[in-house]
């Protein structure tokens, strides 16, 4: 009988009155999504005085806002090779190369802790989505089995 209880508490976990697999759970250790405002681009995101390169007062301010959603998730590192899905929600109609956000939003989610470095990252997928008030970003992180590609 303790036998049984024991090993329900570890297979269950008890949220409310909902019981949630622990299996379920691991599996969402293994992936970070994220909301995010629309990134700098590139040429926002740096700055640049004589020789001297810098992150300016845009890339900082969206640094800090990486910061904060992974903060308030309680993101943890993932390790391995990683593959990444990004939606894009510009905040206007101008137009805009894809690849010109890539570089300040991996960063800036290298620095807020969701993975060690971007060298990690072996699947790349980004898709520009309908313009929205202020523009947003849809993360999605997955690390992937070994073998997987």
């Amino acid at each position: 009988m303790i036998e049984t209880a024991y090993w329900h508490s570890l297979k269950y976990m008890s949220i409310g009155c909902t019981y949630i697999n622990s299996s379920a759970i691991i599996n969402l250790m293994n992936m970070i999504q994220l909301e995010l405002p629309y990134p700098p681009s590139v040429n926002h995101y740096w700055g640049q005085k004589g020789n001297q390169r810098f992150i300016g007062k845009k890339g900082k301010e969206f640094r800090v806002a990486v910061q904060l959603e992974c903060l308030i998730k309680g993101i943890l590192s993932l390790p391995g090779r990683l593959s990444v899905s990004i939606d894009l929600y510009p905040p206007d109609n101008r137009k805009r190369d894809l690849d010109n956000v890539l570089k300040s939003l991996l960063d800036a989610m290298e620095h807020a802790g969701c993975y060690e470095n971007d060298s990690q990252i072996d699947k790349l997928f980004i898709v520009r989505r309908e313009v929205i008030k202020d523009g947003k970003c849809f993360v999605t992180i997955i690390q992937q089995s070994s073998g997987e590609l």
